[in-house]
């Protein structure tokens, strides 16, 4: 695997917070002109029940949700795409960050608890193989590709599914890692990394996007690419 040649493809993070927004015309208003205020652009909005979305098309996806959930939780939510090039994290972190704001100026709370967070990053990478399944299979877990004729036809695409426990730490997190060929180019394998925060934060904590996703990069920049290149053996 080219470990340089990263490319990240889409990125989100998501607050599952108390106490719950409350939703309705004015806060919609209000909610638009905080975003706008906070140098962010969008050019859609969806109003469903109990909730609010803005979308942005050019020049990179951006979709900012929040939403009233079962009493007495609230979610915000924040996802940015790249179908050309590679997402720039750092811009990523900044719109984010300007999200936050937004949302907590609309809907202010002294208190206000993170019940659970979770955030995701996917990213492609390209091989040396002609498929990106034989690098994995052949290359990186070292099995003959004779031991695959079981199954009989040809294999497309597959790859290798990793569930980590949290560990004693400040901010404990679960890590979930997908590693597999890239079905609609299989010279590239896919890399899909969730962190999940299962551990409510003390109320007043402000919602700290930028630390959930500098730890999260900094765990892929190393333990995940050491994995891959075959340092971790």
């Amino acid at each position: 695997m080219k470990s340089q040649s990263r490319v990240i493809i889409r990125a989100g993070i998501n607050f599952i917070t108390i106490p719950a927004p409350g939703i309705n015309h004015l806060s919609h208003v209000a909610f638009q002109q905080a975003v706008i205020a906070n140098g962010l652009e969008y050019n859609r909005l969806e109003t469903p029940k109990n909730g609010v979305i803005l979308f942005r098309d050019a020049p990179s996806p951006l979709q900012i949700s929040v939403n009233m959930l079962e009493p007495p939780m609230g979610q915000l939510l924040i996802v940015a795409s790249q179908s050309k090039g590679s997402l720039v994290l750092e811009t990523f972190t900044q719109e984010v960050e300007a999200a936050i704001q937004s949302y907590e100026t609309v809907w202010p709370a002294q208190n206000r608890q993170v019940v659970r967070a979770d955030a995701d990053i996917q990213e492609l990478y390209e091989t040396t193989s002609p498929h990106a399944f034989q690098e994995l299979w052949e290359k990186r877990l070292g099995q003959p590709s004779q031991s695959l004729a079981a199954f009989g036809r040809p294999i497309r695409g597959g790859g290798l599914r990793f569930v980590l426990e949290p560990i004693q730490e400040p901010m404990p997190v679960q890590i979930e890692i997908k590693i597999e060929s890239f079905l609609r180019d299989t010279t590239k394998i896919f890399v899909e990394t969730q962190f999940v925060w299962p551990v409510p934060t003390n109320p007043g904590v402000s919602l700290d996007a930028r630390q959930r996703l500098t730890s999260m990069n900094d765990y892929i920049e190393k333990q995940i690419n050491a994995f891959l290149s075959g340092e971790s053996k």
